[in-house]
């Protein structure tokens, strides 16, 4: 009997224990609600206004950082007016910014995967920039002008470096 309680305690201990190392990943992010491209020259690449992206309050697991990746929801944008020529998904890049607590990488917009668009520091509370900038390529064949639409999503995820 006695060891059979010997044996349940160190159970619960072994539960209790493996229950306290699971860390709850989380953080608070903010991200751009809609970017616009005032283009004046279809025949011009034209930039976006500076960003601002931001994760706070980063809780992950030991040795982990947050990788910030942005993907198209579509592989071409909506044209204001059905059947006319509008830009695809990839004539949309970004800089690399500079990112506080992080650092960045430049891309392409893709609607068949995930492109990153940053990488916090390991361990980092925190993870941000102000001055991302997109750039919408020339494209001479868009003649309607208009609002032309894209919706993309963004991807805040924990890894290992």
């Amino acid at each position: 009997m006695k060891s059979s309680v010997v044996w349940l305690i160190m159970v619960i201990v072994a539960i209790i224990l493996s229950a306290q190392a699971v860390t709850a990943e989380s953080a608070d992010v903010t991200v751009p609600a809609a970017v616009d491209f005032f283009v004046y020259d279809i025949g011009s690449s034209t930039n976006s206004a500076n960003q601002s992206v931001s994760a706070t309050d980063i809780t992950l697991d030991a040795g982990h950082a947050l990788k910030i990746s942005l993907q198209a929801d579509a592989a071409d944008f909506t044209p204001p007016v059905g059947g006319t020529t509008t830009w695809a998904a990839g004539n949309i890049s970004w800089n690399t910014a500079t990112w506080s607590n992080g650092s960045g990488t430049s891309g392409t917009l893709s609607n068949t995967g995930y492109n990153e668009v940053a990488r916090s520091n390991v361990n980092a509370p925190s993870c941000s920039t102000s001055n991302l900038v997109f750039t919408l390529a020339a494209k001479s064949t868009v003649s309607r002008a208009g609002e032309h639409s894209l919706s993309v999503t963004w991807k805040f995820e924990s890894f290992t470096p």
